[in-house]
Protein backbone atom coordinates (compact mmCIF):
# COMPACT_ATOMS: atom_id res chain seq x y z
CA UNK A 1 0.00 0.00 0.00
CA UNK A 2 2.95 2.32 0.50
CA UNK A 3 4.35 1.85 -2.68
CA UNK A 4 0.98 2.95 -4.14
CA UNK A 5 0.66 5.86 -2.46
CA UNK A 6 4.29 6.58 -3.06
CA UNK A 7 2.97 6.34 -7.00
CA UNK A 8 0.59 8.28 -6.28
CA UNK A 9 2.70 11.60 -4.73
CA UNK A 10 5.17 11.08 -8.00
CA UNK A 11 2.78 11.04 -10.30
CA UNK A 12 0.91 14.03 -8.38
CA UNK A 13 4.03 15.67 -8.34
CA UNK A 14 5.38 15.21 -12.10
CA UNK A 15 2.03 14.44 -13.80
CA UNK A 16 4.38 13.80 -17.12
CA UNK A 17 6.72 11.25 -15.12
CA UNK A 18 4.68 8.00 -16.21
CA UNK A 19 5.50 6.46 -20.00
CA UNK A 20 2.97 7.60 -22.86
CA UNK A 21 0.96 4.33 -23.85
CA UNK A 22 -0.47 3.89 -27.56
CA UNK A 23 -4.36 4.53 -25.44
CA UNK A 24 -5.39 8.63 -25.77
CA UNK A 25 -3.96 10.65 -23.66
CA UNK A 26 -2.97 7.58 -21.37
CA UNK A 27 0.24 7.38 -19.43
CA UNK A 28 1.34 4.60 -17.26
CA UNK A 29 3.17 4.35 -14.42
CA UNK A 30 4.59 1.07 -13.54
CA UNK A 31 5.16 -0.66 -10.14
CA UNK A 32 6.52 -3.99 -10.62
CA UNK A 33 3.70 -6.43 -11.01
CA UNK A 34 1.66 -3.78 -11.30
CA UNK A 35 0.67 -0.35 -13.32
CA UNK A 36 -1.81 2.67 -12.59
CA UNK A 37 -2.85 3.93 -15.80
CA UNK A 38 -3.70 7.81 -16.07
CA UNK A 39 -5.01 10.74 -18.05
CA UNK A 40 -3.92 14.21 -17.54
CA UNK A 41 -6.98 16.66 -17.66
CA UNK A 42 -5.88 20.10 -17.35
CA UNK A 43 -5.26 20.22 -13.81
CA UNK A 44 -6.81 16.61 -13.02
CA UNK A 45 -5.40 13.44 -12.73
CA UNK A 46 -8.05 10.79 -13.37
CA UNK A 47 -6.12 7.12 -12.84
CA UNK A 48 -8.16 5.07 -15.69
CA UNK A 49 -7.26 1.41 -14.35
CA UNK A 50 -4.87 -0.01 -11.84
CA UNK A 51 -3.07 -2.96 -13.35
CA UNK A 52 -1.79 -6.33 -12.67
CA UNK A 53 1.17 -6.69 -15.38
CA UNK A 54 0.89 -10.68 -14.87
CA UNK A 55 -2.02 -10.85 -17.01
CA UNK A 56 -2.76 -10.85 -20.51
CA UNK A 57 -2.91 -7.79 -22.24
CA UNK A 58 -5.69 -8.78 -24.25
CA UNK A 59 -7.27 -8.35 -21.33
CA UNK A 60 -6.49 -4.43 -21.18
CA UNK A 61 -7.17 -4.16 -24.68
CA UNK A 62 -10.94 -5.49 -23.70
CA UNK A 63 -11.36 -3.56 -20.41
CA UNK A 64 -10.21 -0.35 -22.21
CA UNK A 65 -12.80 -0.92 -25.28
CA UNK A 66 -16.22 -1.89 -23.66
Amino acid sequence: MVLIKEQLQLIAENPLAGKATNFSDTREAAMGNFSIYYKLKGTEIIITAFWDNRQSPEKLWEMVLA
